[in-house]
């Protein structure tokens, strides 16, 4: 068994990874405070116009436009085509059950990415991991409850979300090399402001009904002019996603990803803080036990190789 002593580098790189663990999730609450009122897509919307100013001035920091068009462009795009998706599914689960239960299930993430990078990568996992795979997947469906009164298949919502996101953190992995992350992010801003708007416009024969609640109201809502408290709260999802990347790019680049992964998971303790403080939400019994079994075989499998990072929402 192999110690391991933390230096000064990875404790500054786990303080900076649980920083920005807390920026990322702050904009969890605010969707599904104004989720109510306003279709996903306008939010993300708002959220993609007021974060993209912030990375024009970071790619001109980092030598004008044009870097935007440097490394594998093509890839990048149809990566951030992928998070646009799980970002948006992400988001939808927010109806169905608690941010708890919603950020448990998502973090099924690093499994997929031991499940996904065999076909994709043709790399080879050991036993321990496979059993890892399985474990976390048991701990879902304790979470989901199928054929009781728990979420049931809402559950797939963050699950799908999860390996979307995995399969686009492999795809960094095989085409990311001479892009940097903030032209990947940019990217994926860009792709969801346009992504966003275009699917508005093609989902508004289909607009739900006014009053109408559940995830399929958040999708296809039409959208409604925000009043000023409402506009700044989303509006804040930009600055807020920009500078959790930042944070969780920088924590990954100053250590090894297995030394500071599991420093991820506190996202489910702010989760759980935020569901609580601000929508009096209480984790039940299957969502505690179902997120342990989750959280243990995704700390197994990302300190035993490849590893993923949140996604930039």
């Amino acid at each position: 068994m192999t110690s391991f002593v933390a230096g000064s580098g990875t404790r500054r790189a786990m303080l900076t990874l649980g920083l920005g663990t807390l920026v990322i999730t702050l904009q969890d609450p605010i969707i599904k405070a104004t989720m109510g009122t306003y279709p996903v897509a306008e939010a993300v919307t708002i959220r993609s116009l007021v974060a993209l100013p912030i990375f024009l001035v970071l790619l001109h920091r980092l030598g004008g436009w044009r870097v935007a068009l440097e490394g594998n462009t093509r890839q990048s795009i149809i990566r951030a085509l992928l998070f646009m998706v799980a970002y948006t599914t992400y988001f939808l689960a927010f109806p169905a059950m608690p941010l708890a239960t919603v950020v448990a299930l998502y973090f099924t993430a690093p499994l997929f990415v031991v499940l996904l990078s065999r076909p994709y990568l043709g790399e080879r996992q050991s036993l321990g991991r496979w059993i890892a795979v399985l474990v976390g997947f048991a701990g879902a469906v304790v979470v989901a409850q199928p054929g009781t009164d728990g979420i049931g298949w809402a559950a797939l919502l963050p699950v799908s979300a999860a390996a979307l996101y995995a399969f686009g953190q492999l795809m960094a992995r095989r085409y990311g090399e001479g892009t940097s992350a903030t032209v990947m992010s940019f990217h994926q801003n860009s792709v969801y402001l346009v992504g966003a708007m275009l699917f508005s416009f093609i989902a508004m024969p289909f607009a739900t009904a006014p009053g109408t609640t559940g995830s399929m109201a958040f999708l296809l809502r039409s959208w409604v002019m925000p009043d000023v408290k409402d506009l700044v709260l989303l509006g804040l999802c930009g600055p807020i996603a920009v500078g959790g990347t930042i944070l969780l790019t920088k924590a990954y680049r100053e250590a090894p990803p297995g030394a500071v992964t599991p420093i991820e998971y506190m996202a489910l303790l702010w989760a759980t803080l935020w569901g609580f403080a601000i929508f009096a939400e209480i984790p039940s019994g299957a969502t505690i036990v179902g997120a342990a079994l989750i959280i243990a075989s995704g700390i197994f499998a990302v300190t035993r190789g490849a590893s993923v990072a949140r996604v930039a929402q």
